[in-house]
C-alpha cells in the first residue's frame, strides 16, 4: 500500500475525529461556563448575606448625631469625629489588650499544638488514641461549665484581671482546635521524611525546623489565624477575669449598653467597625494559606 492509498483514509479518519473533538471541547467550555456561573451565584448569596449587617455598621459609625435613629436619611454628609474621639478617649487600651493577648495566645497555641501534633503524627507510643481523643474533649465542654473553677484557680494565683491570665486561657481554650487543624494537615507529609532523616543522623530538633516546620507552614498559620480570631471575639472570660486593667475591646462595648433606650448606636457602631477590621484583615492577607490549610487531608482517601 503506498502514500497515495493511505492519504485518503487518513482524511476521512481526520474528518471523522475533528467533530467529535470540537464537540467534546464545546461540552467541556460549557460545563465551566456553568460551574462558573454558580461559583460567581454562590459567592454573591453569601455577599448578600453577610456584608449588609456590616455595610450598616460602618454607616451608622459615619452618620450625624442628629439623624442617627432616622431611617429616612438615606443620603447624609458623613462625619468622622467618633473615630477621632476614639483616639483622644481611653478605648484604645482594651484593642490593643485585645491584639495583644489575642496574637501571644495564638503565638502559644501554635507552638505547643504544633508539638503536640508532630508528635501525634510521626512517633507511635501506646494509648495515642485515647490521649489525642482527650486533648480534644474539653472543646466539646460548654464554657460555662468551666467558668467557676477558672475563676476560682485564677484568683488563689493572683492573676485576676492579668494580661497573663487571658494570654493562659487563650492557649488552653483554643490548643484543641489547632491541634486538630495540624493533624489533618501533617497527613499528607510522609513520615519516611522524618525517618530518613534520623537514619542520616539528624537530631530532633534539626528534623522539627529544617524539614516539617516549612512542610507544615501553611497549616501552622492557618491555626494561628483561626485562634487569632477565636482569641479576639472571645466575650465571657474577659468579663469574669477582668476588670480594667485587662479589659478587652469585646468587654468594653458593654460600656455602651445601659438598657435598649439608651444604647449608644454611634460609639457602638464604631467601636464594633474597629474591632472588626484586624479580623478581615488577617484573612485576606493569608486567605490562600488558610484555605490550604483548611482543606490539608481532605482529598486523601
Amino acid at each position: 500500500m503506498d502514500a497515495r492509498e493511505l492519504a485518503p483514509r487518513e482524511s476521512e479518519a481526520e474528518a471523522v475525529v475533528q467533530p467529535a473533538v470540537r464537540t467534546h471541547v464545546r461540552h467541556r467550555s460549557a460545563a465551566a461556563a456553568r460551574r462558573l456561573r454558580w461559583q460567581i451565584a454562590g459567592i454573591a448569596a453569601v455577599l448578600a448575606w453577610t456584608l449588609p449587617p456590616f455595610l450598616y455598621l460602618v454607616v451608622l459609625s459615619i452618620k450625624p448625631e442628629r439623624i442617627l435613629i432616622d431611617r429616612s436619611a438615606v443620603f447624609f454628609v458623613p462625619t468622622f469625629e467618633r473615630y477621632a474621639d476614639f483616639v483622644a478617649s481611653g478605648l484604645a487600651a482594651p484593642i490593643w489588650t485585645s491584639l495583644l493577648t489575642s496574637t501571644l495566645g495564638a503565638a502559644g497555641t501554635v507552638v505547643l499544638a504544633g508539638l503536640a501534633a508532630m508528635t501525634f503524627r510521626f512517633l507511635d507510643f501506646k494509648a495515642k488514641t485515647v490521649l489525642f481523643l482527650l486533648i480534644l474533649l474539653p472543646r466539646m465542654f460548654p464554657p460555662v461549665t468551666t467558668l467557676i473553677p477558672i475563676q476560682l484557680t485564677l484568683k488563689h494565683l493572683g492573676l485576676i484581671d492579668t494580661k497573663t491570665a487571658l494570654v493562659i486561657l487563650f492557649i488552653g481554650f483554643e490548643i484543641p482546635l489547632a491541634l486538630w487543624v495540624l493533624h489533618t494537615f501533617l497527613a499528607d507529609v510522609p513520615r519516611e521524611l522524618a525517618e530518613s532523616a534520623a537514619l542520616d543522623g539528624a537530631s530532633l530538633p534539626a528534623i522539627v525546623l529544617k524539614i516539617l516546620l516549612p512542610l507544615a507552614g501553611p497549616g501552622l498559620l492557618a491555626a494561628f489565624i483561626l485562634s487569632f480570631i477565636f482569641n479576639w471575639n472571645e466575650f465571657l472570660f474577659p468579663l469574669i477575669v477582668t476588670s480594667f486593667n485587662a479589659r478587652t475591646g469585646s468587654v468594653a462595648i458593654m460600656s455602651f449598653t445601659a438598657g435598649y433606650k439608651k444604647l449608644q448606636w454611634g460609639a457602638l457602631s464604631t467601636l464594633g467597625v474597629i474591632m472588626t477590621i484586624p479580623v478581615v484583615l488577617f484573612v485576606l492577607a493569608f486567605r490562600q494559606s488558610l484555605v490550604r490549610g483548611f482543606t490539608a487531608g481532605a482529598l486523601k482517601g
